[in-house]
């Protein structure tokens, strides 16, 4: 799921993540995040489909989530792009392929295909919230990944035939649409870890843009 104009877009969702994620305390992440709470370290496979153009795509995520509140009743790990460590991803699956909807002058319909040139690792920005509900043993969160570097393509246009390009790539992830994950919480056994398989589906507002996004994660607190 990207935010560029070049494959997927997604602008609206992430401006919407900025917006929820903009409520938190900035001041109060600050303060906690000097206090040293502890962390959550772990990783994310993902795979999924998108529409507008449409992609396939499948990826490993490595992920470091810093704990900003913490008490006997919740822990909580809120934080903007840079106020995390940049994950590393390695994307091992990224094909798009798009077909236009009107003809062309000639009455064909012009279309291309682009596919990753390799598997790549590669460091992605950001943005996301964990709440840990230790009464109710339940966890939600969100998650938005911006890569930092753009990958390499292969593609072919229908037309004027192959061609390479460079571009940047971008992921959501969680338990649900950004600001709204926790209407799906999970249980957990253990606080220090947080495992589980989830299958996130697009509520109706993006109906036709995303398809389902598969996940199984990972994650262990310390200290």
């Amino acid at each position: 799921m990207r935010i560029d104009s070049t494959f997927g877009t997604g602008a609206d969702a992430f401006r919407f993540v900025a917006a929820a994620l903009a409520l938190a305390s900035a001041c109060g992440i600050a303060a906690a995040q000097s206090k040293n709470l502890g962390k959550y370290e772990g990783t994310i496979n993902v795979s999924g489909t998108q529409f507008g153009p449409e992609v396939t795509y499948r990826a490993q995520v490595k992920v470091t989530m810093p704990i900003t509140d913490r008490d006997s009743t919740s822990l909580t790990s809120e934080f903007l792009s840079g106020e995390a460590p940049d994950a590393r991803v390695l994307v091992s699956q990224w094909d798009e392929s798009h077909t236009q909807k009107s003809a062309d002058s000639d009455g064909k319909f012009s279309s291309y295909t682009c596919s990753l040139a390799a598997p790549v690792e590669i460091p992605m920005s950001a943005t996301g919230v964990l709440n840990v509900d230790l009464t109710a043993k339940k966890h939600s969160y969100s998650l938005v990944l911006l890569s930092t570097k753009d990958l390499a393509f292969d593609c072919k246009h229908s037309r004027s035939g192959p061609y390479k390009k460079k571009a940047g790539i971008s992921l959501t992830l969680g338990t649900g649409a950004p600001g709204a994950q926790g209407k799906t919480p999970l249980p957990f056994t253990d606080a220090s870890r947080l495992a589980a398989r989830f299958t996130l589906t697009p509520g109706a507002e993006y109906k036709g843009k995303y398809g389902p996004i598969v996940q199984e994660w990972d994650f262990k607190r310390s200290p």
